[in-house]
Formats: structure tokens, sequence, C-alpha cells
């Protein structure tokens, strides 16, 4: 017969093998018994809900984006982690989002909800400034330093366009346990550059951007969901120049035909000022044109693409801008 003492033993060892070491990697004796929390990473524009992917193309997102995401208790302030800090990684076998190349595995608590943050890639791009650095607060607003734009999608890895940063609050094994939706944002604008249709044969040697601010500090207020910009330092020119084949338009295209790269930019009320340098080929005469000038105010916003169209003619240089939330 087993005695008061050997029965409070029992139950205390018992109790022990099923506790946890308070960071969501608590197994139970049948892994069955608790749900393993997973990831679902999407991609979205921070205005609106038209979707777009840092990506070339959704299948890039999957197989070549990692990520990085911390899990904290809801609610907790100062902020408790239930997930410590750590990479997430797409897990090609098994189709899915796993932390730490899918070598760690964490369930659902008992009770309480869980709040995530993310953000891409996983190691944080130059142009993010080290100090102040990214932070992530208990009121889940989002504050950072970026410096040294615009970069080109190519400077960062040949796929990725952007830093971005995503969030999913109030999470549980009831709401979320197929798959925490990690929704990221654009925090920057983008902008990219053509040639209009039916264009006369151009060489275009240079653009030059004026007076742009390439330095600013973001904050993203949760409470009220709007992101903001404070740019800061002196204003330089953005100049992209072109040469070889980059700067030949001489097939007088049916479509607008792409200018360089796209660029991210530091949002922020810019002037406008536009000055190219070009040849443009008019009735088999050629003319050059050294310091051909427009101004174009725009108010670039976050999570915005603009395309600047230009049209170069034997008197004057229009460039158009359009406003695109599409999938960018």
């Amino acid at each position: 017969m087993i005695n008061k003492a050997q029965l409070l033993m029992f139950c205390s060892l018992l109790l022990a093998g099923c506790s946890g070491d308070g960071d969501g990697r608590d197994v139970p004796v049948s892994e069955t018994d608790k749900t393993e929390i997973r990831l679902a990473a999407d991609v979205w524009n921070v205005m609106e809900g038209t979707r777009a992917t840092t990506y070339d193309n959704a299948a890039a997102l999957q197989t070549e984006a990692h990520f990085t995401c911390t899990a904290y208790e809801a609610n907790s302030n100062p902020l408790v982690a239930y997930i410590p800090t750590t990479t997430v990684d797409w897990i090609d076998g098994s189709s899915r989002w796993g932390f730490n190349s899918g070598n760690d595995h964490y369930y659902w608590p008992a009770s309480g909800n869980l709040d995530f943050f993310g953000y891409m890639p996983a190691t944080k791009p130059s142009y993010i400034a080290a100090d102040p650095a990214l932070t992530y607060t208990a009121d889940h607003n989002v504050t950072f330093t970026c410096s040294s734009l615009p970069v080109t999608n190519t400077e960062q890895g040949s796929s990725l366009k952007e830093f971005m940063f995503g969030m999913a609050l109030g999470k549980n094994e009831v709401n979320a346990g197929s798959g925490v939706p990690l929704t990221f944002q654009h925090p920057f604008a983008r902008i990219k550059l053509q040639l209009a249709a039916s264009h006369p044969n151009v060489t275009i040697y240079s653009i030059k951007f004026r007076s742009i601010k390439n330095n600013g500090n973001f904050t993203y207020n949760n409470s009220a969901s709007t992101s903001t910009w404070v740019p800061f330092g002196d204003a330089t020119d953005f100049v992209l120049s072109l040469t070889g084949d980059a700067a030949i338009f001489d097939d007088n295209p049916a479509s607008e035909t792409p200018i360089g790269d796209y660029y991210i930019m530091i949002p922020q009320d810019w002037a406008g000022e536009i000055v190219v340098n070009a040849d443009c080929l008019y009735w088999g005469k050629k003319k050059n044109y050294p310091s051909l000038t427009t101004t174009v105010p725009t108010n670039w916003q976050p999570g915005y693409s603009y395309t600047y169209t230009f049209n170069i003619s034997p008197d004057d240089l229009i460039v158009n801008v359009a406003k695109f939330t599409e999938q960018w």
C-alpha cells in the first residue's frame, strides 16, 4: 500500500517530468498532447491590402527567404520572450517554415496569448543603422534608423528588395494553431524608371534626382496603424549613370522600356527636380542634350511604388509619375 508520503513524492516527480523551461519548448510525455507552433509568413503592402512580395515571385519567398522572429507573452511589460529571438527558414522537405532550420520546436502554452514580431532579411541589411538599433516595444511600436539610401534590389542579394517587419498579435492555439499569419509590411517607398513607348532612338548617359534625403528615423505606431518617417541630414543628388548596352535604347518599343533597376527610397516630400544627359536620333540626325531638366514634385509614401516615365522630345524633357500599390 502506498502511504501519503510516497503518494506526494510520486505526484511531485510526475509534475516535474511534465514541466518545461519556460521558453515554449515544454514537451509533454506525448507530443500529441500539445500543438506545435507553426508560422505562415506573408508579405503585404503597408498602406493597403493589395498583395505584394519582397521577392521576385511567391516561390522565391519560400525557397530563398529567411527571417528573424520572436514570440512574446501577450501584454507583458517589460516584454517576456516565450520563443527567443531565432531565425526562421523554409524547410523544403516539409514544405513549411521552421525555427532554426527546423531544429527547434515550440508548443502553444496551456493558457494565455502570444505576440509575434519578425523582420526580414534575417540579418538586417547595412542600411539599417546599428545605433539606434531596431526596437520593438511592449505596446507593439517599431522604430529604426536608416542611412545611405537609395539602394537597388540587387545590392543586398539578387532577389531581395527591402528590409521589412511584421507582427501577429494575440495568437493562441485556437485562433492560430494551423499557422500564425505573420504579415510583413513595407516601410520604404520604391521608384522605377522607364522610357516612354514608341520613343525615338536615344542614349541616356545619366539621370540625376536632385536633393534627396537618404537618412531617416522610422516609427510604426501600432495603436494608430500608421508609419512615420523623419528624414535627416544633408540632401544629396542621386545619380544613375548608364554605360554600354544599358544606356542605348534604339528599338522604338511598343511598350515602355525599363531604365536601370528598382530603387528603395526613404519616404519624404521630394521637390522633384530631375536632370537628364542624353543623345537622341531624330530623322537620322543626332542631337545632344547634356542637361535636360524638369520638375515633378512627389510625396513618396511608405508601401507605395512610383513609376517615372521619361519622354525626351526635340525640345523638352517630359516625365510623368504614377503611384502604384500593385504587386512589387
